[in-house]
């Protein structure tokens, strides 16, 4: 869904590009992706890749830091002040909203497995929550924002922390709406959609180092079944890049 590298030709309309350009895309599909040395985007999709980025780390931004994007900024409307929650923090998603929501000012609280909680606080957690050891909401208290990563019980379990008129996004799950009513609270179900202005925005993050990519692995498109096994543990830190062509030189 989402990948950085070198333009190699562009259509008769492009002008936001030039062959040789180095760019990362956000792609919009019908199904779940795949994976190929080539690919055509979009002019809407692309947007210049961060200077400050290998292909590598770049890669790894378009879709999941667009996601937490759209939920916390577009959907949720996140402001300076503001108490947020983050399910799977750790996460390709999670790790990037927890430093997204850190540079619009608010307060983040995050939750994870044992092992990843330095992780969340060096992505810029206020406090991290060990959700093997306790409930999050024995700890989370009227927030304004909670972004659900996980889904099912998590995601039932998050009504009763947020406070009177905030707000629920979940990529995961849609929430009910009998228990937002009950809560006086709100709640969306979103699928993040590629947008250039928000790759711009994030590069302008990244480019100010307030947001950072965290690569596990980077491995090669015959390891894929690798990158897949790792994934369905559900314990991925941050992202997996597959490298399907050598490293361009620009």
């Amino acid at each position: 869904m989402d990948a950085a590298g070198v333009v190699e030709k562009t259509g008769a309309k492009i002008g936001k590009f030039k062959v040789g350009d180095a760019v990362y895309a956000f792609f919009t599909l019908a199904s779940e992706g795949g994976y190929a040395q080539f690919a055509v985007a979009k002019e809407s999709e692309a947007s210049p890749k961060p200077k400050v980025l290998s292909y590598a780390e770049a890669a790894a931004v378009p879709a999941a830091a667009s996601t937490a994007w759209q939920a916390l900024i577009e959907t949720a409307k996140l402001r300076s002040g503001q108490t947020v929650l983050i399910h799977g923090g750790s996460g390709g998603v999670g790790h990037f909203a927890i430093q997204i929501a850190k540079a619009r000012g608010a307060k983040v609280i995050a939750t994870a497995s044992t092992a990843n909680q330095d992780f969340l606080k060096q992505q810029g957690a206020d406090q991290a929550i060990d959700y093997r050891k306790t409930k999050f909401e024995d700890v989370a208290k009227d927030v304004d924002v909670v972004l659900d990563t996980v889904g099912e019980e998590t995601l039932k379990r998050s009504y009763g922390v947020v406070r009177k008129g905030g707000i629920i996004v979940s990529i995961a799950d849609e929430p009910d709406r009998a228990a937002l009513n009950a809560h006086g609270i709100r709640g969306a179900a979103i699928r993040s959609s590629p947008k250039a202005n928000v790759l711009e925005e994030l590069t302008r993050l990244i480019e100010a180092k307030k947001v950072t990519p965290v690569v596990s692995q980077v491995l090669p498109l015959s390891e894929v079944a690798k990158a897949h096994e790792q994934i369905a543990t559900r314990h991925t830190r941050g992202k997996i890049v597959l490298q399907v062509a050598d490293e361009p030189k620009n």
